[in-house]
C-alpha cells in the first residue's frame, strides 16, 4: 500500500517493465483506482506502458491505440503513447526496424490531425546518424518514406528534410 501517488506511480512503472506475475495486476489497478476518467493520470498510465522495457512493447502500444480513452486527436494522449514509445530505447530501436516503421506510420496518421505534434514526433529520428549502419539505414528509409508522403505538413516536412540534410 503506497503512501502517495509518487510511490504508486514508481511501483507501477517498476512492475510494468518486469516479468513479475504482478505486472498485469499493477497496471490494471492503477487504471481502475487512479487513471480511469482522469486525463493527467491516464496519460501517465499510457506512458508507463509505452516505455516499459518488455519484449511485447509494440503489441502493447498497438493495444493502447485502441483503448477507449485514447484519442490521437488529443495531443497529450498522442504524446503519451506515440512520443513515449519513441523514448523506449529497446523497442523503438529494435534491429528489425519495426519501431521506426510504427512511428512513421503514426506520424503520417497524426500529421492529418495535428501537424505540430506530428512534427515533434519526427524529431525522434533526428539523431539517426549516431546509430550503427543497419539502424541508420532503417531510420533513413522511414525518413525517406515520410518525405514521399503526399500532403505531409510543412511542419513535419521541415523537420524531416533538415534531418536528412544533416
Amino acid at each position: 500500500e503506497a503512501a502517495c501517488m509518487t510511490d504508486v506511480m514508481a511501483a507501477t512503472a517498476a512492475l510494468a517493465s518486469s516479468k513479475s506475475p504482478a505486472r498485469e495486476e499493477a497496471i490494471k489497478n492503477f487504471y481502475d483506482n487512479h487513471a480511469k476518467g482522469k486525463d493527467l493520470l491516464l496519460c501517465k498510465w499510457f506512458t508507463t506502458q509505452a516505455t516499459a522495457d518488455v519484449d511485447d512493447a509494440l503489441d502493447i502500444v498497438n493495444e493502447l491505440l485502441s483503448h477507449p480513452e485514447f484519442s490521437m486527436k488529443n495531443p497529450n494522449k498522442a504524446r503519451s503513447v506515440v512520443g513515449a514509445f519513441a523514448a523506449n530505447v529497446r523497442a523503438f530501436h529494435n534491429k528489425d526496424g519495426s519501431g521506426y516503421k510504427w512511428l512513421a506510420d503514426r506520424i503520417i496518421e497524426l500529421d492529418k490531425l495535428n501537424p505540430q505534434v506530428s512534427a515533434r514526433m519526427c524529431s525522434s529520428f533526428t539523431t539517426f546518424r549516431r546509430y550503427d549502419k543497419e539502424r541508420q539505414e532503417l531510420m533513413k528509409a522511414q525518413l525517406d518514406r515520410l518525405m514521399g508522403t503526399e500532403g505531409l505538413s510543412k511542419d513535419a516536412f521541415e523537420i524531416v528534410s533538415r534531418t536528412l540534410k544533416g
